[in-house]
């Protein structure tokens, strides 16, 4: 008579209701077990030659960020092509491009595929490249399969077409998708195992501990206790813990607040006149047209309180005021610096916040969200977060901003750093800061400098401040090692288990 536990009579009986064999999935359904309990009772009926596992290795494909983007937007070249034809059959490059909304960076490859998959003809006319089309786009087999595992999550490689499996390796030389093995197990019946019959199986109760209750009560005689195997791996724990990229964004803070600066925020959704006419940024900069900015349609204005500030600001642009500058040159709209947005840059809490603050020492920081039009991609994002930072008091100068740029890359340790000479339209002399990423190489990390007196001024501080604006996703990337902006955000619990804490 063989004695079993009863975990395992009740996998053999469950084989032999469905013919003998089942996936482990399976089983683990119909006996209603814990997966650990149907795989030791499995292990323990192979080792009795009851049973035998077989296993076989799957190849599986999913999508990854890229790829998930395109198969819910569509491809970029199908993208362009439908765009030229919207536009009549032919139009130019940079007309195509502004509005199928792709990055510049996106073109050498999106007309790579548009002269491959012939969707368009590439023309070069007056010094200017076109694009025509060759008709209405019809379905593309490339979208067609992105939609296709975007549906399903997952697929095999095996269960797929040839044809469609060409596609697949298409794909993944674009890098929009990624392959994986996964090991399939089957639970299958061996002769011996078939043979066995109920009234021949003598059932046992098997525990991994004794407990008071079974040693007073004398139950622990007509127990068997399990033999534990000190060589098994244990299973894998995943203890709660906060999101790497939150986890970094803490650690950002907790260094900034022990440099002694203060934490501040603004609203998210701001008057173009905070967010560009105090900082003497031009009503006709490029920056402030719609392709750059999210302008709000309802309400589409608000109304600044300040009237001694709004005529220092309009002077300064028209004419420089007392400055020293000679302004802009041109009628300021009162109008226009009402116009709501989506803030672009967090320097608009700068300024909101010096305009209250005029005596110094000032130390601020804001660690928040802007947004701007884009292009959804490995390094670019329409929402993101902007870490800036000012600190004004008497004789600070850029060598100040240098020293805090370089303290605060070191203690976050981020790496090598160099600077380079930069422009922008509040800050002179300004700068631009790098650090070097592993894999991607050098990337931008800050934009600095001093305000300019026509910042300055207006808003009434007589002493120098020095400011910077990270782009703070980018920063994560390089502390977290990541290549793709949108991994920062992932619900990929693979990566969010096995992402170590800094």
């Amino acid at each position: 008579m063989s004695v079993l536990r009863q975990n395992e009579i009740q996998i053999i009986s469950v084989l032999k209701e469905i013919g003998g064999k089942a996936p482990l999935p399976e089983l683990i359904d119909r006996t209603g077990l814990r997966d650990a309990a149907v795989m030791r009772a499995v292990l323990a009926l192979s080792e009795n030659g009851f049973v035998k596992i077989n296993e076989k290795r799957i190849l599986l494909v999913r999508l990854n960020q890229e790829g998930t983007s395109y198969a819910q937007l569509g491809l970029p070249e199908s993208r362009l092509a439908k765009t030229v034809h919207s536009l009549g059959g032919e139009a130019s490059l940079d007309e195509a491009i502004a509005k199928a909304h792709l990055g510049e960076d996106t073109i050498p490859i999106v007309l790579g595929w548009i002269s491959r998959k012939r969707l368009g003809e590439i023309l070069k006319r007056e010094g200017l490249v076109r694009i025509k089309s060759r008709g209405r786009v019809s379905s593309d087999p490339d979208e067609e399969a992105l939609r296709l595992i975007h549906q399903k999550g997952e697929v095999r490689f095996e269960d797929l077409s040839p044809q469609l499996r060409e596609t697949i390796s298409r794909l993944k030389n674009r890098n929009l998708l990624e392959t994986f093995q996964k090991i399939e197990r089957e639970v299958e019946l061996t002769p011996e195992g078939l043979l066995l019959r109920e009234p021949e199986i003598k059932a046992t109760k098997a525990v991994t501990a004794l407990t008071s209750k079974m040693i007073t009560s004398g139950e622990w005689r007509n127990v068997e206790l399990r033999e534990y195997d000190i060589t098994a791996s244990p299973p894998a724990i995943y203890p709660g813990k906060k999101n790497p990229y939150v986890e970094f964004m803490e650690e950002a803070r907790r260094i900034l607040l022990a440099m002694g600066f203060t934490e501040h925020e603004g609203p998210l959704i701001e008057m173009e006149f905070w967010n560009f006419d105090v900082l003497f940024q031009a009503q006709d900069h490029p920056a402030r047209e719609i392709h750059d900015s999210y302008i709000l349609k309802d309400p589409s204005s608000g109304h600044i309180d300040d009237e001694e500030l709004v005529e220092r600001v309009k002077r300064t642009h028209e004419n420089g005021w007392k400055t020293g500058s000679t302004g802009w040159g041109y009628n300021w709209s009162r109008k226009i610096a009402e116009r709501l947005i989506l803030r672009t840059q967090t320097t608009a809490v700068s300024m909101r916040y010096l305009a209250s603050h005029k005596t110094p020492p000032v130390k601020m920081f804001c660690l928040s969200k802007v947004f701007r039009p884009d292009v959804l991609d490995a390094k670019h994002s329409m929402e993101f977060s902007q870490l800036e930072g000012i600190v004004g008091d008497r004789g600070i100068n850029l060598r100040h901003l240098l020293g805090f740029l370089e303290r605060f890359a070191s203690t976050l340790k981020l790496g090598e750093v160099k600077f380079k000479p930069g422009y922008f339209p509040f800050t002179e002399p300004s700068v631009e800061s790098f650090v070097k990423h592993p894999r991607l190489g050098w990337i931008e990390f800050v934009g600095a400098g001093m305000f300019r007196p026509e910042v300055l001024e207006p808003l009434g501080i007589d002493f120098p401040v020095i400011a910077w604006g990270m782009g703070f996703d980018r920063l994560a990337m390089i502390a977290l090692g990541e290549d793709d902006i949108r991994d920062l955000h992932s619900r990929r619990l693979e990566w969010l288990r096995e992402k170590p804490i800094r």
